[in-house]
């Protein structure tokens, strides 16, 4: 008995172990979690170069992370723990005052780098641009820095004004006629339902605010603005965003407000993959990816008529974040194409050619920005 007594704890551990193993080698590789709301890393290929420059290993640690067994089960037992102990962070979100969950970042996320390669590639897009068309820039800060009232007590978090303070510098004189000021908008209605609690996008109200703003920018007059934030129409009453995908927990569910232009509008889809009459897709408001109700999510090119027969073309270089304060901007121009260069194999300067907008709008949220991998290559 003492024999079985002494070996039990080792069977167990052998079994987890090689169990865990077993259904890892067997499940089938997935792609894309709902649940997380993003895309999985994939088994990265074995090359001599990426394992002599470590790219390998950390893709293939991220694999090993993002397939394993029982994933979404085991964040929340994670989560659980964490708050059993009094954390008041787990898996990189706080839990915030007021329901809110909050992204953790810090320097590695804004890492200086490639977000002064990024910011540099944005300005010369931008002079170059300005030769054709009236550009505008809009970097949407993140839900932390805007709200850090919601921190928890002594909660550490990335001080945003210096990437705001290197954009301003690296647009020097033409930053006030260039960019945006999107951040000191929300901080003023930081009071309001401007983010989701458990998303890191903005909400409707919020990219209301941002659209006020680009109208402001563009004419001077946002009088007109105004009147499309009380068309708000109430869509979804029990969404759980992508910074609930990270720990499993929220203590309060989200709202989704849609505004319906009333113009009558044809959206191509990816040079001619389908062609609809709305900017919403419905559908998804019964599933685990409810913000995909925004154009069916990220598309790489949408090609949008019916709006204002005043002769102007909008091009919308975008990331998420435009998803939602798209459907504001429709009427406000003959056409618009919005692109998402994460999913083109074409750059800045193509786009225009291709295109000959009357006007641009670049649009991104400020963490993102900063860590993308191909805006420099693609703006350059």
């Amino acid at each position: 008995m003492d024999r079985i007594k002494k070996w039990f704890p080792v069977v167990i551990f052998c079994v987890i172990i090689f169990g865990l193993t077993g259904l890892g080698l067997t499940a089938e590789e997935r792609t894309y979690s709902s649940a997380e709301k993003r895309e999985l890393q994939t088994m990265p290929k074995v090359k001599a170069k990426t394992i002599m420059n470590g790219k390998f290993q950390k893709k293939y640690e991220t694999y090993l992370s993002d397939q394993f067994p029982g994933r979404d089960d085991w964040v929340q037992l994670q989560t659980f723990v964490s708050r059993l102990f009094g954390k008041t962070e787990s898996n990189g979100v706080y839990f915030g005052k007021d329901n809110y969950l909050l992204e953790h970042y810090d320097a590695s996320d804004f890492e200086e780098e490639r977000m002064q390669m990024n910011i540099e590639a944005l300005a010369e897009f931008a002079r170059r641009a300005e030769k054709k068309a009236d550009v505008k820039v809009m970097l949407v800060p993140t839900k932390t820095w805007v709200m850090q009232d919601k921190l928890p007590a002594f909660a550490p978090t990335y001080d945003e004004q210096s990437f705001f303070d290197a954009l301003e510098q690296q647009f020097g004189d033409e930053s006030s006629q260039i960019l945006i000021p999107v951040a000191q908008v929300l901080q003023e209605h930081r009071e309001e339902n401007i983010y989701y609690r458990t998303d890191h996008h903005w909400t409707t109200f919020g990219a209301w605010y941002g659209y006020c703003a680009y109208v402001e920018a563009m004419s001077g007059n946002s009088g007109q603005a105004a009147k499309k934030q009380q068309a708000l129409d109430l869509v979804c009453t029990d969404f759980y965003g992508t910074t609930y995908a990270k720990v499993r927990q929220a203590a309060q569910a989200d709202e989704i407000y849609v505004y319906e232009p009333e113009a009558t509008l044809e959206i191509v889809y990816n040079m001619g993959e389908k062609i609809t009459q709305t900017l919403y897709e419905t559908e998804y408001l019964d599933s685990e990816d409810q913000y995909r109700v925004f154009e069916g999510g990220n598309q790489a090119v949408l090609e949008i008529s019916g709006g204002a027969e005043n002769g102007k073309t909008l091009l919308l270089i975008k990331d998420s974040f435009a998803n939602c304060m798209l459907p504001f901007l429709v009427e406000d121009f003959e056409k618009i194409v919005v692109v998402d260069l994460r999913q083109l194999n074409i750059g800045c300067d193509a786009l225009m050619d291709m295109f000959a907008p009357t006007d641009v709008l670049v649009l991104y949220n400020s963490a993102q920005f900063a860590a993308d991998r191909d805006f420099a290559m693609k703006c350059s």
